[in-house]
Formats: C-alpha cells, sequence, structure tokens
C-alpha cells in the first residue's frame, strides 16, 4: 500500500498515544470519516491480492 501516507497515519498514531489530552476530536473524527474509508479500501484490496498470491 505504498500510495497511502503513512507519514501521516504514524504522526496520528503517535499524537493519539503521546498527546492524546490535546487532540481536537474535531480532528480525530474528521480523519475517521474522510481517511479512514479510503485506508480501508486500501487495505482489503491488499489483503485480497496477498489471498491470491497464496492460492
Amino acid at each position: 500500500m505504498p500510495d497511502e501516507p503513512w507519514a501521516d497515519i504514524r504522526g496520528m498514531g503517535n499524537r493519539l498515544r503521546h498527546a492524546y489530552g490535546r487532540i481536537s476530536l474535531d480532528v480525530i473524527w474528521n480523519t475517521v470519516r474522510d481517511r479512514l474509508p479510503s485506508l480501508e479500501t486500501s487495505a482489503r484490496r491488499a489483503l485480497k491480492r496477498l489471498k491470491a498470491d497464496r492460492e
């Protein structure tokens, strides 16, 4: 999944782990609403490809 914004994903994880008291709920909600669906689609595609390669 090289087209995904991995630096942004890692950055969000770091903020959630280390600055959770300072992160805006709007930022979290907007990320879930706007960015997570495309990440899920990409992950499902990648998993399908891996499964097909094993068969």
